[in-house]
């Protein structure tokens, strides 16, 4: 049988009593938190309670870009040379680490790793694309946690689907994060994790009709025969609506 989670792309301690019961933390993204913090709030969730984690932006984007202004920390000048376009140094492996933390932490299922579209598909981004998730495989194999990566690239990536192959082909424990609505996976793999941002495509304020939760009904079903677990988080202003919305249209809790 196939597990569907319906959540949301955001983390509220409210949510353990909304009947919003699967996150993706988006606190992790801007910022490294304590790791007490993490233990307070899987000590304080229902044990049905799902968290996903998004990489800290550390990993993935230059100092160049504008989310770097939530960074509540300092880097110094050697550090901004060394953060995003999934590099590999001491600084990054040390984020990677504490990263494996993090998720053994919340029992977390899905490390989401989302690239922005400055991060070309280019000869050195794909090399970089391949040493970044071996290394990121090779530690999650070391410290025997258990849990999925899910990589959602943007920009120039989706439309070659032959760089992605390159990447994808080489690791079985990647999933590619696409907004359904719009784009098709590379590959289908055991846990599936689509990211809806709106539409058209990253219009954030749009809200989901009855229309468009029959199409990834319709969706999910096709995936049903090979996936074994099926994330759908909402990543729109609406969020919290929709996800409560399309639950009470599946007939879930």
């Amino acid at each position: 049988m196939t597990n569907i989670y319906i959540g949301v792309c955001a983390f509220k301690k409210k949510y353990y009593k909304s009947g919003i019961n699967c996150v993706e933390v988006q606190q992790t993204f801007y910022n490294i938190p304590m790791e007490k913090t993490l233990q307070k709030w899987r000590e304080e969730a229902p044990p049905e309670f799902i968290f996903n984690v998004k990489a800290f932006q550390g990993l993935t984007h230059d100092i160049k870009s504008p989310t770097w202004k939530r960074f509540t920390k300092k880097l110094d000048e050697h550090q901004k040379k060394l953060v995003g376009n999934l590099n590999l140094n001491e600084l990054t492996k040390e984020w990677i680490n504490k990263h494996i933390n993090f998720m053994r932490i919340l029992n977390a299922r899905v490390l989401l790793i989302q690239t922005p579209a400055s991060f070309n598909p280019t000869s050195e981004n794909i090399k970089k694309a391949l040493r970044f998730f071996e290394y990121l495989s090779d530690k999650i194999k070391e410290s025997k946690a258990d849990f999925w990566i899910g990589w959602e690239p943007r920009g120039e990536w989706m439309k070659n689907f032959h760089n992605l192959d390159n990447v994808f082909s080489s690791f079985n424990n990647i999933t590619h994060v696409v907004d359904i609505f719009f784009h098709e996976p590379i590959t289908v793999r055991k846990i599936m994790y689509f990211r809806l941002h709106g539409k058209p495509y990253l219009n954030y304020r749009y809200k989901y009709s009855d229309e468009d939760f029959k199409f990834l009904i319709q969706r999910i079903d096709s995936l049903k025969k090979t996936s074994d677990s099926i994330f759908l988080m909402f990543n729109n202003v609406y969020m919290e609506q929709d996800v409560l919305r399309f639950k009470k249209f599946l007939g879930v809790k």
